[in-house]
């Protein structure tokens, strides 16, 4: 039955926002107003982030009530919510803060200018304010920048039905409660006391003799790719996050480490391009311009050199004109095979599942496995060679470079991003740049090469 309902729903649920976004391009506001009341938060966001024109956004943004205006904030793509928020008054602007979660009134804050946040905490409570400003301080991409405040915490000595009391004083305050954390009167964090457990435990139990001891935590200067590679090894659903000394300063949720991999796979979908790191498809062509322009200048430069290569065996390829044509394959298949295995390695960089101490068997396996598909693909390219033109020489030199190519290409390709982790820069940072120069030039140096040492053969 469960899944009629979902196979029903869903093409309605598409229908209404399709309608709804048609609706308001027309400029058709009552409706649009009537067909908000019953639509999720999430798919008042999709709409959002799918009208084109800032000021549509921002009309439909004004019909919400306040609740929903905030949480609608917090589920809106970043571009999106600059354009809702850019004429909003400080106001307007601190209500909303108040409003929001904690991690998602930093997120806000820190899109907004350093004198308007300032102007903005001015009007919030002192107690908020402080705890915004502490929060602010905290590198977006830590523990510290990603964790929420909002959580549950129990005082060792306490009873299972005293603890109980206190999560039902926070129940506005922390709604979404999936673990209660133990703490000593200095605010160590001792034990993490699964809401599941503390339900099932006898009410007179001090909660230290049900609570898990073996506390899963998360300093709050660690990276957060390194968060999420600890909610995936012991599938967790929250958290904690304390100090140095122990202390507990908050916690992370499952929903906020969806969005750390999203983040983190998009910014190395855009190192591995040449893209410089994380962008927006909707930027401005201006930012788009100095994302790209260094990485290509980077490829123009290499891409002379190659030239430059292939200019040094003019004579050659003069003589033997095909050498044009064969001397493609070759660096086409490097730079193939090198993408392949810089790919292989950085994603298992990236997941935790390869380190430096794996150099010698990944390089090991790599060439290898470029050996062998060397062998396979050169055969059939010289024999291709041959057939066409005749020249079994010729197709023993292009069998020759392809093996040799794609052997150099697991080598780039395997220690490039082992030396970039060694040298303490991402792997992803345009290793893809590097790898291709390198398959390039070898490509048509070594097929060139070979064929200019055995001319007189031919």
């Amino acid at each position: 039955m469960n899944a009629e309902v979902s196979a029903t729903f869903t093409p309605n649920r598409e229908i209404q926002l399709e309608t709804l976004l048609m609706l308001a391009e027309l400029g058709q506001e009552e409706q649009v107003r009537a067909g908000l009341v019953d639509l999720h938060p999430a798919d008042i966001a999709e709409l959002l982030n799918a009208l084109e024109e800032p000021e549509v956004k921002q009309q439909i943004f004004s019909f919400l009530a306040p609740d929903l205006a905030s949480e609608v904030l917090s589920l809106v793509a970043p571009l999106t919510q600059e354009w809702l928020t850019q004429d909003l008054s400080n106001a307007v602007l601190s209500d909303l803060v108040e409003r929001l979660d904690s991690d998602d009134a930093v997120d806000l804050l820190g899109s907004l200018s350093e004198e308007q946040a300032r102007a903005v905490l001015d009007q919030v409570p002192d107690e908020l304010s402080a705890e915004m400003e502490q929060l602010l301080r905290y590198p977006a991409d830590t523990a510290g920048g990603i964790m929420q405040t909002e959580h549950v915490e129990v005082l060792q000595g306490c009873r299972v039905n005293e603890a109980i009391e206190i999560i039902r004083t926070h129940i506005d305050e922390v709604p979404d409660i999936h673990n209660v954390f133990i703490v000593d009167h200095a605010r160590r964090l001792t034990g993490v006391l699964p809401l599941r457990k503390l339900i099932l435990a006898r009410p007179d139990e001090y909660v230290e003799n049900v609570m898990d001891r073996q506390v899963i935590a998360a300093r709050v200067d660690t990276d957060q790719e390194q968060v999420a590679q600890l909610f995936k090894k012991y599938d967790l659903v929250s958290l904690p996050v304390i100090d140095p000394q122990g202390v507990l300063l908050g916690r992370i949720t499952i929903d906020d480490v969806v969005d750390v991999l999203e983040e983190e796979a998009t910014e190395d979908i855009y190192k591995l391009a040449g893209l410089g790191g994380e962008g927006d498809v909707l930027d401005s062509p201006g930012r788009s311009i100095r994302r790209r322009l260094p990485w290509l200048a980077l490829n123009l430069f290499t891409t002379t050199v190659s030239a430059t290569v292939i200019a040094l065996f003019e004579g050659t390829i003069h003589t033997v004109a095909i050498a044009a044509a064969f001397m493609t394959i070759v660096a086409a298949q490097g730079g193939n095979a090198g993408i392949q295995t810089l790919t292989v390695i950085v994603r298992g960089l990236a997941l935790g599942e390869v380190s430096l101490a794996h150099t010698k068997r990944i390089l090991l396996k790599e060439l290898l496995v470029a050996l062998g598909n060397g062998v396979a693909l050169g055969c059939a390219a010289g024999l291709v060679a041959y057939l066409w033109k005749g020249e079994a020489l010729l197709g023993m030199v292009l069998a020759l470079a392809l093996v040799v190519n794609l052997l150099i290409a697991a080598f780039v390709g395997s220690m490039i991003p082992f030396t970039m982790r060694r040298l303490g820069v991402d792997p992803a940072v345009a290793s893809n740049v590097f790898v291709t120069a390198c398959t390039d030039i070898c490509g048509f140096l070594s097929f060139l090469g070979i064929l200019t040492l055995l001319l007189r053969f031919l």
